[in-house]
């Protein structure tokens, strides 16, 4: 890989050219926005070479790379859902509540009232799956704000929740098979990972390679452009919230299994660290753009970074300052290189 600045005409004086870098098949890109897209997987190998320098017989290790990556599979799963409205250009804020309805829908229905843990699981699955598009209409057939619709839903399930629990934690007669969902392995991988990394890949799939993937972020781009190329604008926003609604369910089915009780307080916290992941997946692979595999790699980079903090002996309050200074360094920095670029 080289850089290039060679140019058929003589560059006027006083005219600025934008170094390039070649890339592998002869493509070539501007080399700022080239560093803006390889900035936070570096920075990542950066965290785990200094962490392992420091703590070589606890952090690096493979137990603790599966304590890594099963502690985020579950955020990750909910950032997946939270990057479908943000594509379009809306805000949910009820998926981290949503997540909690579906850990204790999973729990509550196979414990409290009986039913076999794969009807409870659909059951979870699709009511999660309506609170998306609950959203979904309120906003494309309403009209109401997205931002007013979500987190008014989230106060909504909060309250639901609390009354279904009466503030309870299940842990009573949750069937065997619950926890073996969220603490198995295969091939000794953490079974939370295996599903984050199939529904990425999937969801990757549908954004990069089909239709409705490029609807989604030509809808984001422009509204009014993309309704009148003919895409069908409110259908696919409703689809995204509903993909959002979906996500958030299966990331709640797979916390009550990490868990093996239901717990009705562990969704809304979840909600800024989803957020942040998805912003900062945005400054990376594709800078300036909600992506899949930026998204995967800033759960991984934000929680490398506070188990790496956490076991050189830091203090607990380095930890949210943390992800808080990467956040807003690493958007900063690929905000500054693609102007560079353009």
């Amino acid at each position: 890989m080289s850089t290039s600045t060679d140019h058929a005409m003589p560059t006027p004086p006083g005219v600025r050219v934008a170094r390039s870098v070649r890339l592998p098949g002869g493509r070539s890109e501007p080399l700022a926005l080239f560093l803006a897209r390889v900035a936070l997987p570096l920075l990542l190998l950066a965290l785990v070479a200094v962490f392992s320098l420091l703590r070589p017989e606890t952090f690096f290790t493979l137990d603790n790379l599966g304590t890594v990556l099963s502690l985020q599979a579950v955020l990750g799963i909910l950032a997946l859902g939270l990057l479908l409205p943000l594509i379009v250009g809306e805000l949910d804020l009820s998926v981290a509540a949503n997540l909690g309805l579906g850990v204790v829908l999973v729990t509550g229905l196979t414990s409290r009232q009986g039913l076999p843990l794969a009807l409870a699981v659909v059951l979870a699955a699709v009511v999660c799956t309506l609170v998306g598009v609950l959203n979904g209409l309120l906003v494309t057939r309403v009209g109401i704000n997205s931002f007013i619709v979500t987190i008014g839903m989230s106060t909504v399930i909060t309250g639901a929740v609390s009354a279904y629990t009466q503030g309870n934690v299940f842990y009573d007669g949750i069937p065997p098979s619950l926890p073996a969902i969220g603490q198995g392995r295969l091939l000794g991988v953490p079974l939370p990972v295996v599903y984050a990394v199939l529904l990425a890949a999937l969801v990757w799939y549908l954004l990069a390679h089909t239709p409705a993937g490029r609807f989604l972020y030509a809808i984001g781009g422009s509204r009014e452009a993309a309704r009148l190329s003919g895409v069908p604008v409110r259908g696919l926003t409703l689809l995204a919230f509903a993909g959002a609604g979906l996500l958030a369910g299966v990331a709640g089915i797979v916390q009550a299994g990490v868990l093996g009780s239901g717990n009705p307080t562990v969704g809304p916290p979840l909600l800024l660290p989803a957020y942040a992941a998805v912003f900062l997946g945005a400054t990376a692979i594709q800078p300036g753009v909600f992506n899949v595999w930026g998204t995967i790699i800033a759960v991984v980079t934000i929680q490398v970074g506070a188990t790496g903090l956490a076991l050189v002996g830091a203090p607990f309050w380095i930890e949210p300052v943390f992800t808080g200074l990467a956040l807003i360094i690493a958007v900063a920095a690929a905000r500054y290189l693609k102007g560079e670029a353009l």
